[in-house]
C-alpha cells in the first residue's frame, strides 16, 4: 500500500493560486499601548491567539536592553517585530521564503531592526551560529495523523508537525549541539502540553490557553538546570550529603557510586552496594523552605527519571518496586545565625543485580542506566520541579502537590491506629491528611 501523502497536486495548484492574491494589512495590538501594522502574504501564517500569548510573555518578561533574540519560524515577523521594539537585538528565521520577505518588509514598516534568513530545524545546517539570551518558537503542534481533522488551508500548514521526535526536541538538540544558548538564557516553546525527553535542558510550564474546541496550548521555559553551580562527581565517600556542607550555592551537587557512610530517616544507615548512585543537592538557603514538599518533590523527580508504572511513591521519602525499597530521600539542614542551608539527598540502588539482600530492589531489574545518564536525568528533573531563579515560570506548587498525591494513591490506603482509611490528602506542607488529623511522621502508618 502506498503510503498516503499530506499534500498532493491540487494542494499545489492551490497554493500557486494562493500567492496571486493581494497581501492583507493588518493592525496587530498583542496588549494595550502595543500596535504594529503588518502586511501578511496569503500563504504566511498570521497572529493570532496564539501569538498574542507569547507576545504577552515577552512583554512580560521586560525590555531587551541590547540582550540578542533569536526567533525560530517567525511568519509575518510579529514576535521579532515586538521584541526589536523592546530593545531586544534580534535575529529570525523561517523555511517559507514568504514568511523570511515578509518579516523583513514588516522590520521595515515599522522602523525596526533585525537579521532575517532563510532556514530553520532540520537536515540542513542551522543558519544562525551567535549565542542569544532567549530563543523562542511558536511550534507546529498538529501531529500528522490529525490532518484531517484539523488542517484546513495552507496556510495552516505551518500548524503540521510531522517529526517523530518532536521538533520541540529537535529544537532543544539543535541549540545544544550548535551551543546556541548563552549563560543564564532561556528558551520559549509555544505548543501543545506535551513532555520533553531531552535531558540537557530543565523546562516547566509558563502560560496555558484552551479553545473552545478543548484544544490546549501552552508556553514552557526550557534552561540549564543550576547553571553556573558546582557538580562534582566522586568515586567514593563517606556521605554526600556531608560533603555538601561546608559548601555553598543552590544547586551545587555531589553524586558517587559509593558511600560508606550514608543515612536515612532517624539516623538510620543506608548502606551503599556495589553499582549503587548517591547523590546530594543544596536545594535551598535562606529561611523559606518546606522540607516535607521537597522531600516528596525529590520523589516525583526520581518516578519521572525512570518513568516506569512498576515505580510507587510510599509516603514520606521512598520509591518502592514490587514491595521493596529501590529509592530514600532525606532532607537535612544546617543552621548558621538565621540562615539555613537544605541539602536534599538521594540514594538508588543503580545496578546491583548480584546484590542477595532481596529486602532491596534494583533498577536494573526493570531498566538500565548509566550512572551518567541518570544523574544528568535526575538533576534536570529535580530542577524543573524546584530551581526558582530570574526569568523562570513560578513553582506550580499545586500541581506538584495533586501529582505527588495522585502517585501516592497508586501506592495504596494508609493504615493509622488500626484504622484504615479508604482517602486522604496531602497538605502544603507535604503531611498526610487522614480524616481530621494531620499526620508527619511515616513511622506510624502502614500501607496497605
Amino acid at each position: 500500500m502506498t503510503k498516503k501523502s499530506i499534500f498532493n497536486s491540487e494542494d499545489s495548484l492551490s497554493e500557486i493560486e494562493r500567492l496571486n492574491r493581494t497581501s492583507k494589512t493588518v493592525n496587530w495590538s498583542p496588549q494595550e499601548g502595543f500596535n504594529f501594522e503588518l502586511v501578511i502574504p496569503q500563504t504566511v501564517y498570521p497572529p493570532r491567539e496564539d501569538t498574542d500569548m507569547l507576545a504577552k510573555r515577552l512583554i512580560s518578561i521586560g525590555p531587551g536592553r541590547g540582550k540578542k533574540i533569536l526567533e525560530v519560524g517567525c511568519g509575518s515577523g510579529a514576535i521579532s517585530i515586538l521584541a526589536s521594539y523592546l530593545g531586544w537585538k534580534v535575529s529570525c528565521c523561517d523555511v517559507n521564503p514568504f514568511a523570511v520577505a515578509a518579516t523583513i518588509g514588516n522590520l521595515d514598516l515599522n522602523r525596526l531592526e533585525g537579521v532575517v534568513k532563510e532556514g530553520g530545524i532540520g537536515p540542513e545546517k542551522f543558519p544562525f551560529e551567535s549565542k542569544y539570551d532567549l530563543i523562542v518558537w511558536n511550534l507546529p503542534y498538529i501531529p500528522l495523523a490529525e490532518v484531517d481533522q484539523l488542517l484546513g488551508p495552507m496556510e495552516e500548514a505551518s500548524l503540521l508537525d510531522t517529526d517523530d521526535v518532536g521538533l520541540g526536541n529537535r529544537l532543544l538538540k539543535t541549540v545544544e549541539r550548535n551551543q546556541l544558548l548563552s549563560p543564564q538564557g532561556r528558551i520559549l516553546t509555544l505548543g501543545r502540553d506535551t513532555d520533553f525527553n531531552f535531558s540537557v535542558f530543565a523546562n516547566r510550564k509558563w502560560d496555558e490557553i484552551r479553545f473552545d474546541d478543548g484544544e490546549k496550548l501552552v508556553i514552557t521555559c526550557h534552561w540549564k538546570p543550576f547553571e553556573g553551580q558546582d557538580s562534582i562527581f566522586k568515586e567514593k565517600t563517606g556521605s554526600t550529603n556531608d560533603d555538601l556542607m561546608e559548601k555553598t550555592g543552590v544547586g551545587t551537587h555531589i553524586h558517587t557510586s559509593w558511600q560508606d557512610s550514608g543515612r536515612g530517616r532517624r539516623d538510620r544507615t543506608w548502606t551503599s552496594i556495589e553499582g549503587g548512585y548517591a547523590g546530594s543537592w543544596i536545594i535551598r538557603e535562606g529561611n523559606d523552605f518546606n522540607p516535607g514538599m521537597l522531600q516528596l518533590s525529590a520523589g516525583l523527580a526520581v518516578l519521572k527519571t525512570v518513568d516506569d508504572k512498576r515505580l510507587k511513591l510510599k509516603w514520606p521519602n521512598d520509591i518502592i518496586l514490587e514491595e521493596r525499597k529501590l529509592c530514600g530521600i532525606l532532607v537535612e539542614g544546617k543552621t548558621s545565625g538565621n540562615m539555613t542551608k537544605v541539602i536534599l539527598g538521594i540514594g538508588v540502588n543503580l545496578n546491583c543485580k548480584e546484590n542477595q539482600n532481596l529486602e532491596y530492589a534494583s533498577l536494573d531489574e526493570i531498566q538500565v542506566f548509566g550512572h551518567a545518564e541518570f544523574d544528568s536525568k535526575l538533576h534536570r528533573n529535580l530542577a524543573s520541579l524546584l530551581e526558582q531563579g530570574v526569568n523562570l515560570p513560578p513553582l506550580r506548587h499545586d500541581d506538584i502537590r495533586n501529582e505527588i498525591l495522585e502517585q501516592m494513591k497508586r501506592f495504596g490506603l494508609p493504615e493509622h491506629n488500626n484504622v484504615r482509611y479508604d482517602s486522604f490528602e496531602l497538605n502544603d506542607r507535604g503531611q498526610l491528611v487522614l480524616g481530621d488529623m494531620i499526620i508527619d511522621d511515616g513511622e506510624d502508618v502502614f500501607w496497605n
